[in-house]
């Protein structure tokens, strides 16, 4: 059982900040229920194996671990919850606090609760949790620094979802909230863009709206764009740019991504690979197996 604890604020305030904590779940028999008649039902590409799935998920573990972040395993009733290993979608941390999503789909509901217990127990404050008719979960949106915050808009987030997370950001001082709309082939913005120093966005370009683009730009942000074309398989083959950043300008992505490293490196980004293949099967990858619970404020650490 976890023991209370009080966090320090702010929780969250960027996408790169020095990683601190995150939530993860270790998938077990969940991951049985997934077979060739169902797993679209269960939003997976594909059925899995079950064991090097498990590993894989193990090995980002340890990895961040070797890094030095605090990493928290959820259990709890999620027996029947294959996706529950996505541990970015039930919550969103803000600097003040957690964000519970609400799920479009009924495959997930419940998840959300497990996980806001987790926060709960860690003395993580709940700034909100979403209702009924406010869809959104947590992949769809991204806190920038500087007061910029990016939601999407889209399968997996509603508009009033998306009205909500922005009324609740500028309520905490957050100067702008840039809507992005998500693509009819991807379901959450970080399968098209990441964050990877406190000024450097990369894109996919032909999927990032031309006008958020230039409202960070006009911002200070340095936007590197990566093509459809340079990504193998398409934009969510093996989710190149869904990659988690352990402070700014080092992050780790998932393997084969050649052609998205070699851009990041002419960044002066450290890249860490690690091999999520079996993951990706799940319909999610890096960023979305990770929930983050700190981050240092950008400009330390």
């Amino acid at each position: 059982m976890m023991r209370a604890r009080t966090m320090r604020e702010p929780l969250v305030d960027s996408e790169v900040g020095r990683l601190r904590h995150v939530l993860m779940h270790i998938p077990g028999e969940e991951l049985n229920l997934i077979n060739k008649s169902n797993y679209l039902r269960y939003l997976f590409k594909a059925t899995v194996d079950r064991e090097v799935f498990r590993r894989q998920v193990e090995s980002v573990v340890e990895l961040y671990r070797s890094e030095g972040v605090e990493v928290t395993l959820v259990d709890g009733d999620l027996k029947e919850k294959p996706n529950a290993v996505y541990a970015r979608d039930p919550f969103f941390m803000t600097p003040k606090g957690a964000v519970i999503s609400r799920f479009r789909y009924d495959v997930r509901r419940g998840e959300e609760a497990v996980y806001r217990r987790a926060l709960e127990g860690l003395g993580v404050p709940i700034v909100k949790v979403m209702e009924e008719a406010e869809i959104f979960e947590g992949g769809n949106a991204m806190l920038l620094g500087r007061g910029i915050a990016l939601v999407g808009v889209g399968e997996r987030t509603n508009r009033a979802g998306l009205r909500t997370m922005a009324e609740l950001l500028l309520s905490m001082g957050f100067q702008e909230v840039i809507e992005v709309q998500t693509p009819m082939n991807v379901i959450h913005i970080d399968e098209y863009v990441s964050q990877v120093d406190e000024s450097t966005l990369v894109v996919v370009r032909q999927m990032f709206p031309s006008e958020a683009a230039e409202a960070l730009r006009d911002r200070g942000f340095n936007i590197v764009t990566v093509e459809y074309s340079q990504l193998p398989g398409g934009v969510n083959n093996r989710l190149c740019l869904n990659m988690v950043a352990l402070r700014p300008g080092r992050v780790v992505m998932g393997n084969g991504c050649d052609s998205v490293r070699k851009v990041l490196e002419g960044e002066g980004v450290e890249v860490i690979e690690t091999d999520i293949n079996e993951v990706l099967k799940g319909g999610g990858g890096l960023h979305c197996i990770t929930g983050v619970v700190a981050r240092d404020p950008i400009g330390r650490g």
